[in-house]
């Protein structure tokens, strides 16, 4: 009996020394260039479970994966729209490009230590809607909660495939992206409504436009508790409609880090991404 009462006791014990299921906040400085014209940006994405929240300047994206919801929010005029997850039709088509984009990656035979973290350094790119796309990102898998947000990276990778995104050619790298370097050449476009004619006009500006190079850094990252709370729309937003899909132009990465995922930026006029990122990837 006593055997058993301290197998139970110790057992209680351990049980108790088994730390709570935390999450991630990364904390993120971003710089834009194309041309002459420049943007500095300040990003956190906060990942716990199968949750991430990326606030930026002008947006909140909120991505619940056992939801099956992501919410972009309006912090100003205290709006939100939301859209299935993961997503159908157009707006699955054009996350697909996003994240192919973004995720085919492979090594680059060089590392750095960024924020007090070393992490190895990954070539990806590859051709998207909007254009063509280079990216450099170094991955860390012992910063606080890399496992963490790799966790969430692969559970939304799997279900991007459900919605027909394609698999990566390259190397998927674990962890979490600590840096990242891109660029982004706009090619091509072709918005479904517009007249030959429009889209002439736009390509025909798109090709005389310089490069959007982005550069992410993170400054700040660290493991903790998040609430519910943090993961969920405020009780004072109102829903409104939709966007059309013409209008979302997707960030290469963005559901991921889009420094923002998970990510580099499309151009400094584009819509939120979110998605990415990690950040977010």
């Amino acid at each position: 009996m006593r055997k058993l009462t301290a197998l139970v006791a110790g057992m209680t014990l351990a049980i108790a020394a088994i730390p709570a299921a935390a999450g991630v906040v990364i904390q993120q400085k971003q710089h834009v260039t194309s041309g002459t014209n420049a943007r500095d940006s300040e990003q956190t994405i906060s990942v716990q479970g199968n949750k991430q929240k990326m606030v930026t300047e002008r947006h909140t994206i909120i991505t619940d994966l056992d939801g099956g919801k992501m919410y972009v929010l309006d912090p100003k005029a205290k709006t939100y729209f939301e859209i299935a997850f993961p997503p159908q039709g157009q707006m699955a088509t054009m996350m697909a490009a996003s994240t192919n984009a973004a995720m085919n990656f492979k090594k680059a035979g060089s590392s750095r230590e960024i924020a007090g973290f070393k992490c190895t350094d990954y070539n990806g790119g590859g051709h998207m809607m909007a254009g063509d796309y280079t990216v450099k990102e170094c991955f860390s898998t012992t910063a606080p909660g890399a496992a963490e947000f790799a966790a969430f990276e692969k559970n939304m990778a799997d279900k991007l495939k459900s919605a027909g995104t394609a698999g990566a050619t390259g190397e998927v790298p674990g962890g979490v992206p600590l840096a990242l370097d891109s660029s982004m050449k706009m090619g091509k476009v072709n918005i479904p409504g517009m007249s030959a004619d429009q889209t002439a006009k736009i390509n025909d500006m798109m090709a005389k436009r310089p490069p959007v190079m982005t550069s992410t850094v993170v400054e700040k990252i660290e493991a903790k508790k998040l609430a519910d709370a943090d993961f969920t729309v405020p009780a004072d937003f109102t829903k409104r409609e939709l966007p059309g899909p013409g209008s979302m132009m997707m960030k290469p990465g963005a559901m991921k880090m889009p420094p923002g995922a998970g990510a580099p930026a499309a151009a400094p006029a584009a819509a939120p991404a979110g998605a990415p990122s990690p950040a977010a990837h």
